[in-house]
């Protein structure tokens, strides 16, 4: 079993990831529009001295695409997502969930301990094959029944 400190390192590790995920995504997304922005055909067109002369006409080729860097934005937030949907499940397996459980859970726990399992024998299988619920050959054509107590 892992010791609770290292649960909680996981825990710690876990969220910085999925900070970093947010800010890195979030990042990526403010440089996408920056780079959209500055390379606008419209805008290039603008800064190119010889497409402001009235003589001159200026015009884009192909227009851009962006969908493969839309994309790129889309799963680093999905990947944050991912990241942040996973501290929940690293805080249940620390100590801290363990402890506020316990203490919420108390009166659960006592009644829990209520119930009292019945130990039943366990049949086994003798050399010749045949099942034997006592471990003898007298009892291989005698009915069994199983029952499931809670």
């Amino acid at each position: 079993m892992v010791s609770s400190p290292l649960l909680r390192q996981d825990f710690v590790v876990t969220v910085v990831f999925s900070f970093l995920w947010l800010v890195s995504s979030s990042a990526w997304a403010k440089a996408l529009s920056d780079v959209k922005t500055a390379t606008d055909p419209e805008e290039v067109r603008l800064l190119v001295s010889a497409c402001r002369v009235q003589a001159n006409k200026c015009g884009s080729v192909e227009v851009p695409r962006w969908s493969g860097l839309n994309t790129s934005v889309v799963f680093g937030f999905l990947n944050f997502v991912l990241w942040a949907g996973n501290i929940w499940f690293v805080f249940k397996e620390t100590g801290w969930h363990k402890g506020a459980s316990r203490s919420v859970g108390g009166a659960s726990e006592k009644q829990s301990g209520t119930f009292t399992q019945q130990t039943q024998r366990q049949g086994s299988f003798d050399q010749s094959r045949s099942y034997s619920a006592h471990g003898d050959l007298s009892q291989v054509g005698g009915a069994t029944s199983y029952s499931n107590q809670m």
